[in-house]
C-alpha cells in the first residue's frame, strides 16, 4: 500500500491532534452553498451523542474554487445551549484540504481513511456535502453501531422519491441482493459508517488508481465489506434531500463507472457469490417513519429522445451472439 503524503500544514495539524476516536469525512467539490449546514449538523451530532469522544471533522476537497474549504473552517455553532442540555467535554477539530490523486469521490474517501489510520480512530463516517436533510441524529445512527455494537459497516437506509436513485433502484440494489444474498437497500447511498479496522482494510486494496477512485467507491465499499464477511448493518436516516440528478439527464459516465466497478467485483468475488441461494435481511438501526419527499423533476422529452436515438442506433448494429447471460437468472430471485 502506497500511503498518501499530506501537505505540511495538514501533517502539523495531525501531529497536534495525535489521536482521535471518531473521524467524520465530508468529501466536496464546489459545495459552498450547502456544506455549512452539513458541518453544523455533524458538530451538533458529535456534541450531543459522543460528548466524551475525541472527534475530527475532515473536509477532503477536490479543488473547489467557490470557497468551500473557507466555509468549513468558518462554520461553527455559536451557542450549544440552544440545542443541547449539556456541554461537550472534548473539542472537535476540523481539517480542510485538497486531496491528491485521480479526481473523484474515491480519492477523497482515501484521504479520509488515511487520516483515520494516522489518528488510530475507532470509527469513521462519511457524509455527502450537498445534503439538506442531514440532522445530528444521522451521526449517532452512522457511528453508534460501530462503537457500541461492533459493526464494521453501516449502510444508509432512506426514504427516497421514486425517481431519485435510478441506478440504485434499477440495477445496483437488485444485483447486490441477487449475487451476495444481502438486502442492503442503499449500496451506493453516499453516507456510511465504518470501523477503523475496515478503513485500513480498504486502504490495503490496490484500487485507488482505477474507476473506484472516481464514482465506483460506494458500491466497492459495500461489496468489499459483504464479500469479506465484515459485520454489516444499515441505519434508517429518514429522507435524503440533496442536489438530486434528473433521471432524464446524461448519467452515462456515472453509470459506466458504477457498473464497471460492480462487474469487476463480480469477477473478483465469484467464489463468494456463486454458492449463494436466496437473500436475507440485514439488521437495521433507527426508528423508521414516513417522511415527506421532495419532488424530482424529470425531463421526459429528453429521455424519450435519447431512448428513440438509442433504439435507432441499436437497430443498425448486428446482435452480439456471444453476450454472457449465465448470471441473469439470479436477478429473478
Amino acid at each position: 500500500m502506497q500511503s498518501v503524503t499530506f501537505r505540511t500544514e495538514v501533517q502539523e495539524q495531525l501531529d497536534r491532534i495525535g489521536q482521535a476516536d471518531i473521524i467524520v469525512g465530508i468529501p466536496s467539490y464546489n459545495n459552498a452553498r450547502t456544506i455549512g449546514h452539513v458541518v453544523r449538523a455533524v458538530q451538533a451530532g458529535l456534541a450531543k451523542y459522543f460528548p466524551e469522544h475525541k472527534a475530527v471533522i475532515v473536509n477532503s476537497d477536490g479543488g473547489s474554487s467557490d470557497g468551500t474549504r473557507d466555509v468549513v473552517h468558518n462554520t461553527t455553532i455559536e451557542d450549544y445551549s440552544t440545542i443541547l442540555l449539556h456541554h461537550r467535554v472534548a473539542p472537535v477539530s476540523k481539517i480542510a484540504f485538497p486531496y491528491s490523486g485521480i479526481p473523484g469521490k474515491g480519492s477523497a474517501f482515501r484521504a479520509v481513511f488515511e487520516i483515520a489510520g494516522v489518528l488510530n480512530a475507532k470509527a469513521c463516517a462519511v457524509v455527502d456535502s450537498d445534503l439538506r436533510s442531514i440532522s445530528p441524529e444521522w451521526i449517532e445512527l452512522l457511528l453508534k453501531p460501530v462503537l457500541a455494537d461492533g459493526y464494521d459497516y453501516v449502510s444508509p437506509l432512506y426514504h427516497r422519491h421514486k425517481f431519485d436513485g435510478t441506478i440504485t433502484n434499477s440495477i445496483v440494489y437488485p444485483l447486490t441482493r441477487a449475487l451476495y444474498g444481502k438486502r442492503v437497500r442503499q449500496p451506493i447511498g453516499g453516507d456510511f459508517g465504518i470501523s477503523g479496522d475496515l478503513a485500513q482494510f480498504y486502504l490495503g486494496k490496490d484500487v485507488w488508481q482505477s474507476d473506484v477512485a472516481r464514482f465506483g467507491i460506494d458500491i466497492w465499499m459495500t461489496t468489499t465489506a459483504i464479500a469479506n464477511r465484515f459485520k454489516v448493518t444499515q441505519s434508517f436516516l429518514g429522507a435524503k434531500i440533496h442536489d438530486a440528478k434528473d433521471p432524464g439527464a446524461d448519467l452515462s459516465s456515472m453509470l459506466y463507472q458504477v457498473l464497471s466497478a460492480s462487474f469487476e467485483l463480480m469477477e473478483s468475488y465469484a467464489g463468494v457469490w456463486a454458492p449463494v441461494r436466496g437473500s436475507e435481511a440485514v439488521p437495521a438501526f433507527g426508528f423508521e417513519y414516513t417522511v415527506g419527499l421532495e419532488q424530482v423533476n424529470v425531463n421526459t422529452e429528453r429521455m424519450l429522445h435519447l431512448f428513440r436515438e438509442g433504439l435507432s442506433n441499436a437497430a443498425s448494429r448486428p446482435v452480439d451472439q456471444n453476450m454472457p447471460v449465465a448470471f441473469m437468472p439470479r436477478l429473478m430471485r
